[in-house]
């Protein structure tokens, strides 16, 4: 029997929408001017992530919402050579700006090429990817692809390990036609990354962490003198394999411009306190403080920058 809902009480509407799954809610909004009128607020109470698995050769779609009472929603949509007719109509949700709230991230655990049938045609159709994990093993193509593909995702944490041999068989600057824009970065596996894909490729991104990366000290303080031009890193950590003493760094160090500081650690840290610096932009008021440390490995040593920080007074900070 069909309900005349128009004609129930503003209340009583508002109150059946709310408790309308995301999707449900969605079909609703989009069936005149005034049901989507009327589902403002209650898609405001959405808050969630749509995220996309590919596992074997299928895509399946999870909903997490973390301000509503339904249980998670799980479907299996894809398969290879699809046309994707179904991640449109899951999707096509995010498109609705009245879920400003409901992001998309990708998470691919088998072959580059089945991730790309999935994410290309993602970015095509417009929407945009919060997060994307790719995994993968020893492919220098797929490294590049991938991270050109999701510049302007949120955050990429890329596990894929370089071929063998790499410096002398592949070009890993010139297909990098432009910056990133990611907020966040990881790269588990960053031998191949050099100081000039830091001051020229990842320069526009936020936050970076360089695991496994293989830089020598000149490297560091050339990355440094980068960040000093321009640059919007303000987080950034990796490791790198000293020349001569920490004096012999800090005097590198003072050379840039950046004096020794000493750290106001909370009470709570019972960390060594780090030999430290502070750079600043030439051009801004950005200031971010260079730590190093020792590494796990002895021949190496890890070096941090971080924008928020706390400075004892500079009367205690040996010279």
């Amino acid at each position: 029997m069909p309900i005349d809902f128009p004609r129930f009480p503003k209340l009583v509407q508002e109150k059946i929408l709310d408790h309308l799954e995301c999707y449900d809610l969605y079909n609703f909004s989009e069936t005149s001017k005034w049901s989507r009128s009327l589902s403002q607020r209650s898609a405001k109470l959405h808050e969630g992530q749509i995220g996309l698995y590919r596992t074997g050769k299928c895509l399946k779609l999870k909903y997490e919402s973390w301000s509503h009472p339904h249980e998670d929603l799980k479907i299996s949509l894809e398969l290879e050579d699809s046309k994707f007719e179904n991640v449109e109509k899951y999707l096509s949700v995010r498109h609705s700006s009245l879920f400003i709230n409901v992001t998309i991230s990708y998470c691919h655990s088998t072959t580059f090429d089945s991730a790309f049938l999935t994410l290309l045609p993602l970015l095509q159709l417009g929407y945009p990817i919060k997060e994307c994990n790719m995994h993968g093993i020893n492919n220098n193509e797929a490294i590049v692809k991938t991270l050109m593909t999701l510049k302007k995702a949120k955050s990429v944490f890329l596990r894929c390990v370089p071929t063998e041999g790499f410096k002398e068989n592949f070009d890993f600057k010139t297909p990098f036609t432009e910056s990133l824009e990611n907020e966040y970065l990881l790269i588990h596996s960053a031998e191949w990354v050099s100081a000039w894909h830091v001051i020229n490729v990842f320069n526009r991104c936020h936050e970076i962490s360089l695991f496994h990366s293989s830089f020598e000290e000149s490297d560091v303080i050339e990355i440094l003198k980068g960040w000093k031009k321009e640059s919007t890193i303000r987080s950034m950590g990796f490791s790198f394999v000293p020349t001569g003493s920490i004096e012999d760094f800090g005097a590198k160090m003072i050379e840039i411009n950046a004096p020794p500081v000493k750290e106001d650690l909370e009470r709570f840290d019972t960390r060594p306190t780090r030999p430290s610096w502070l750079l600043q932009q030439d051009n801004t008021d950005a200031q971010v403080l260079i730590s190093i440390e020792p590494s796990d490995n002895e021949e190496e040593m890890l070096l941090s920058m971080k924008e928020h920080f706390k400075l004892v007074p500079e009367a205690n900070v040996p010279v």
